[in-house]
């Protein structure tokens, strides 16, 4: 009841922020690529529109849930409270968000003339909530993939729901969406707005083409209504292709020029256990563990392919959780993807045995897949040479593999 009471207050008093601030809203949903699409777009527009005297504010952290969009239209340098790995509201940031939201509308203060805003939708009825309180300006869907089905009835249920941010964009505005994705293809159909669409076939607006990896990062050449840009990325997995799409399309929406959000990108970094690689002593590591679901977990692995060049391939996968009644099936596509791209599987958990088993299906030789019990149990698997990927749920802790990996193969 007090959590509830807690929430109503907090999104009242962002509602009057908003009316009275009148930023410019652009929100971010959808299955996978939320966070590294807020932070390309914030990227982009922040290195550009800055000199301009246009301040841009983003979501920080995992501050994407009903607490914390609140709390980050309220005050959007708020940071939240950290408990373990995620960020919780404490009785206390409440009263630290009251007052700046009534310092807010009893005086004049600086505010950012442009939010950029990820909405998490983990249940039914997340993201129509965040409608009830804002409509934005522009609106990302990502994708819809086999994640929170869990708690969705069905893939077309947790459509539905995402499709609310498309539905909820306001008229006059712009909805940006993923011509690759099935699903969000069909959620194009609930707006009025201007819609542009990206991805990597001739049917969409902004598209990119000659994708590469290198020691470098990623590269891809973009065309995006008859405007070219060299597009080149210090990270290391072909998912960021679709973070940077977007992007240029907001950027250029708020007057940016392709070629500049192409400048701005070449200091992106992904957020942490997002793809990050680290060269360590006689092995690197690809640390994603933040989390996993099925689109993911197979993009990582072609990544891991592609990057890997002559190094032994080998990839530690754990459960993917919330997934629901597309549980089995996912952890099989999963291994039957792995059989394709690795040289090792290591499996954690009964989630990771079932990829195990679907990796042996698909032609995997069972000698070449490993399942273990303990995390130390991982160093006994590896040697020099290895390009390693670790990825998994956040709730089956890989990364505290990621991090022994880390620590017995330093350079120091």
């Amino acid at each position: 009841m007090l959590k509830q009471v807690l929430k109503i207050w907090l999104w009242w008093l962002a509602a009057r922020v908003l009316a009275k601030y009148q930023p410019r809203i652009v929100a971010i949903t959808g299955s996978t690529g939320k966070t590294s699409t807020k932070d390309a777009i914030f990227l982009a527009l922040f290195h550009n529109l800055r000199d301009r005297g246009v301040e841009v504010a983003c979501t920080l952290g995992n501050l994407n849930t009903e607490f914390g969009v609140a709390a980050t239209i309220i005050d959007p340098t708020f940071m939240g409270t950290a408990v373990g790995d995620k960020t919780k509201l404490t009785i206390k940031d409440v009263g630290r968000l009251t007052k700046s939201a009534i310092n807010k509308l009893f005086k004049r203060l600086a505010y950012p003339q442009i939010l950029v805003l990820e909405l998490a939708a983990d249940r039914p009825g997340d993201i129509a909530y965040f409608m009830k309180w804002f409509n934005p300006e522009i609106g990302v869907l990502t994708n819809i993939g086999d994640v929170h089905l869990e708690f969705f009835g069905s893939k077309s249920d947790l459509a539905g729901e995402k499709g609310r941010l498309i539905a909820g964009v306001k008229p006059n505005g712009l909805a940006i969406l993923n011509r690759d994705d099935e699903l969000t293809n069909v959620i194009a159909q609930k707006t009025t707005a201007r819609k542009i669409f990206v991805g990597l076939s001739g049917g969409a607006d902004a598209v990119a083409t000659n994708i590469a990896l290198s020691g470098s990062g990623l590269h891809f050449d973009l065309n995006y209504r008859g405007k070219t840009a060299q597009i080149n990325m210090p990270v290391y997995g072909e998912q960021f292709v679709y973070s940077a799409l977007v992007a240029v399309v907001v950027a250029e929406y708020f007057g940016v020029e392709p070629a500049d959000t192409a400048q701005a990108l070449t200091s992106y970094h992904s957020a942490a256990g997002r793809f990050e690689r680290f060269e360590l002593k006689n092995l690197t590591l690809i640390d994603d563990t933040y989390n996993a679901n099925p689109t993911s977990m197979m993009a990582a692995l072609q990544s891991l392919s592609r990057l890997a060049g002559g190094k032994r391939k080998v990839a530690v996968l754990g459960d993917m959780r919330e997934l629901g009644a597309a549980h089995d099936k996912g952890h099989r596509e999963v291994g039957e993807t792995a059989a394709k791209t690795l040289d090792l599987l290591i499996t954690v958990g009964e989630g990771g045995g079932l990829i195990g088993a679907a990796a042996i299906a698909a032609g995997l030789p069972a000698i070449q897949v490993v399942s273990i019990g303990g995390r130390d149990e991982v160093l006994a698997h590896l040697r020099d040479n290895d390009m390693v990927l670790v990825k998994g749920s956040r709730a089956v802790h890989l990364d505290e593999i990621a991090s022994l990996i880390k620590e017995k193969f330093s350079n120091e």
